[in-house]
């Protein structure tokens, strides 16, 4: 009986203290000839409860020297939004930023190129980002040029998504923050999304927080770097 309740304090331990704390770097490589060499950092979902947290995550994006930073929103729970806003802000590549489900958009306006059904362009690469709650991909990609980049938190945007665009990166999902034999047991997704590649056009990363409840199992918090061939 006493290994038994050892055992469980160690497992509880571990879904809802130790590995909610982890930060791991996931990387995929996407073929896209335009920005061929080059590497990019996908985070969202943070979450921030506190700000060594926040500190941790800038500190692990740096680490990466990507050419391009994506944010796909949720920025944070505990941690003023203007704290967060200056600290996400100090990344050495160029960032580019949405909104998610838990935003006011007006609090992270200074977050360099928020985009809120609107595009920019970097490199002669289109970057544009859809509002959460009013996405409005034809506004969104209204004149913009081939190629495009498309970021948006919440994945199931895809079908909506026209053919022009390359690349989508989203969120919110959290990979199902507890995983069951490599499936998300929950998903906010209405396609059973997790995390990862879909379809070879669609990027979700797993995100660096927790929500609702502060567990993690099998899938540890994450920034994700997309290396482009």
């Amino acid at each position: 009986m006493r290994e038994i309740l050892l055992i469980s304090i160690l497992i509880i331990s571990w879904i809802f203290l130790i590995e909610p704390s982890l930060l791991v770097v996931q990387t995929y490589e996407i073929k896209f000839e335009e920005l061929a060499g080059k590497k990019a950092v996908l985070a969202g979902d943070f979450h921030f409860k506190g700000k060594h947290r926040v500190n941790q995550v800038v500190r692990k994006i740096n680490e990466q020297n990507a050419d391009y930073i994506f944010y796909i929103g949720d920025y944070t729970e505990k941690v003023p939004a203007d704290y967060v806003t200056e600290k996400l802000s100090q990344v050495n590549a160029p960032v580019y930023s949405v909104s998610g489900n838990h935003d006011m958009p007006e609090d992270f306006q200074k977050l360099p190129n928020l985009l809120r059904n609107s595009h920019i362009v970097n490199d002669n690469i289109t970057i544009a980002g859809v509002d959460y709650f009013s996405p409005n991909i034809k506004k969104a990609l209204e004149n913009a040029k081939d190629p495009v980049i498309l970021l948006s938190h919440n994945p199931d945007i895809l079908p909506k998504v026209p053919g022009r665009v390359k690349l989508i990166l989203s969120g919110h999902t959290h990979g199902g923050q507890v995983t069951l034999f490599g499936r998300p047991f929950v998903t906010p997704s209405a396609y059973k999304f997790g995390k990862g590649v879909i379809n070879n056009r669609l990027i979700i990363t797993g995100g660096t927080g927790t929500s609702i409840v502060p567990a993690r199992l099998f899938n540890p918090p994450e920034i994700t770097v997309i290396e482009f061939k």
